[in-house]
């Protein structure tokens, strides 16, 4: 009697506990499980309605879904928060319609640890900074498209690692979003009134460098939740997404139709990047991988609205590499390739 009574309780809990697993993004069990078992329900969340979000009214209720709030709230849960879903009562006032898929990160032989040597469980928001105006006979530049992405890769165990990526605050001069190079690191230049009420936005992170995410984190635990210490942990620089020849040609620079149309035509298995990194400031840019979708790109009601790409302060990458600082002693000392500098 008490055997099945026992049975019975430990079959209740862990029907409970997977439940429980099953909904939460977040918190020591979720992160306790395999990359596998935690991108499986990722995935499953972001197809589960091909539906696009809203792009925020500038006033609306509540207010911190209008974009007028976008100057109000602080950026610190962005670098804060430890969670693969959107905290509660947090918006996505930027970048808030995209397109989402999964892709594998494959790496040639490299000195960088971590998630520089393979992240086969990743994915990737591709979205406008802002609205942008579409239209035929609209110029990119006029139409304010602003490509930038984010990437979510998963680990066995522990919390996954996130990178944004943009070419740069203001606008491009093409509607192929596959145009330019984008990079974690920004130019601070040439900005107008928007970009750095924008960058004032950024600031509220309590960063000196808002124009930097770190690659640090990426580096620090391998898939299989390998963690690298201080001594042991390598990572470079600057990371640079250059488009491959294909993708770079697959859309005009002339508008053609949305964004989401143009993504939904990428092919599986589609190398869309070739992956670089700057070892250093002044070193140059390495071949050291590529990056190729897994499932196609669509739509998605959670990636718009839940998912969450944690940005990693640039302060964590020059604690553990303090003399980069001698050569890029505040946000203006360095340009950024290859926006501001040949590279």
């Amino acid at each position: 009697m008490w055997t099945r009574s026992l049975a019975l309780s430990c079959f209740f809990l862990a029907t409970t506990l997977a439940a429980y697993l099953r909904g939460s993004m977040n918190g020591a069990l979720y992160d306790s499980q395999g990359a596998k078992e935690k991108f499986d329900q990722l995935y499953e969340k972001i197809t589960a309605d091909s539906s696009p979000g809203q792009w925020p009214p500038t006033v609306g209720f509540p207010p911190a879904s209008s974009l007028a709030y976008l100057f109000i709230e602080s950026m610190k849960p962005t670098v804060t928060e430890v969670t693969d879903e959107m905290p509660e009562g947090r918006y996505k006032l930027i970048h808030s319609v995209g397109g989402a898929a999964s892709v594998q990160l494959s790496f040639l032989e490299n000195p960088y640890t971590g998630l520089f040597q393979g992240s086969d469980y990743g994915l990737i928001r591709f979205a406008s900074a802002k609205e942008p105006k579409e239209g035929a006979g609209v110029g990119a530049l006029e139409g304010g498209f602003t490509p930038g992405m984010g990437i979510k890769m998963l680990r066995d165990g522990v919390p996954s690692a996130n990178v944004v990526f943009l070419h740069k605050l203001t606008p491009q001069d093409s509607w192929n979003f596959f145009a330019n190079t984008q990079s974690n690191h920004l130019s601070v230049g040439g900005l107008g009134t928007a970009e750095n009420l924008l960058k004032k936005k950024f600031e509220t992170s309590g960063s000196d460098w808002v124009n930097m995410v770190g690659l640090s984190d990426m580096a620090r635990y391998a898939q299989d939740g390998s963690e690298f210490t201080d001594d042991s942990i390598k990572f470079p620089f600057q990371l640079l997404l250059v488009p491959t020849d294909e993708m770079r040609a697959r859309f005009p620079d002339d508008y053609d139709k949305p964004l989401i149309d143009q993504l939904r035509e990428i092919e599986v298995g589609t190398t869309l990047y070739d992956i670089y990194a700057k070892a250093d400031y002044d070193a140059p840019p390495q071949l050291i991988g590529s990056m190729s979708t897994t499932s196609s790109i669509e739509s998605s009601a959670y990636a718009d609205g839940k998912l969450f790409l944690k940005h990693q302060v640039m302060e964590e990458d020059f604690r553990l590499r303090p003399e980069w600082l001698e050569r890029c002693k505040d946000v203006t000392a360095c340009g950024v390739c290859p926006v501001d500098v040949r590279c």
